[in-house]
């Protein structure tokens, strides 16, 4: 009888951790909120020459804290791209709320002139499997400016 008690307890035991570690898993795979809104992006230096700096100012909604990895790129018209420094942080540089950021970005002095394009990826992780497997992603900001030609003027 003693053996037999034993056997159920162990069995429930078990039976709890695996449906606890499964429950818990479920949880983590249906979070998938996004967890900050870009309410807007803005190119401050619609034209800028080879060299020059590239500002750019965004204006983002920290809604919960969750880190974060963005892949960013240049790219000009001439099939040239320029790797950014990836952006990563563990929670909201300036904690949860509306907030406006600002930054530069050199534009490499051998992009030639045209049309060309900013690029961020961002992927978020809330939880261990998001982190390790399966982060939360949104579409890219892509945004455009004018690399002006080194013989004419950059502003008008």
């Amino acid at each position: 009888m003693m053996l037999r008690v034993l056997g159920l307890t162990c069995l429930g035991l078990i039976s709890a951790a695996i449906l606890s570690t499964a429950g818990l898993l479920a949880w983590f795979a249906a979070d998938r909120a996004i967890p900050v809104e870009v309410l807007s992006s803005e190119v401050l230096t619609p034209r800028v020459r080879p060299g020059d700096k590239l500002v750019i100012r965004q204006r983002v909604r920290y809604s919960r804290i969750c880190s974060a990895h963005v892949d960013r790129v240049l790219y000009d018209s001439h099939t040239r791209r320029e790797f950014l420094r990836d952006v990563d942080y563990e929670y909201p540089p300036l904690g949860l709320g509306t907030r406006t950021i600002t930054f530069e970005e050199d534009v490499p002095a051998n992009f030639g002139p045209g049309p060309a394009e900013y690029r961020a990826l961002p992927s978020y992780s809330c939880n261990p499997l998001q982190k390790y497997y399966w982060p939360i992603t949104r579409p890219e900001t892509v945004l455009r400016f004018e690399i002006a030609d080194d013989t004419r003027e950059a502003f008008p």
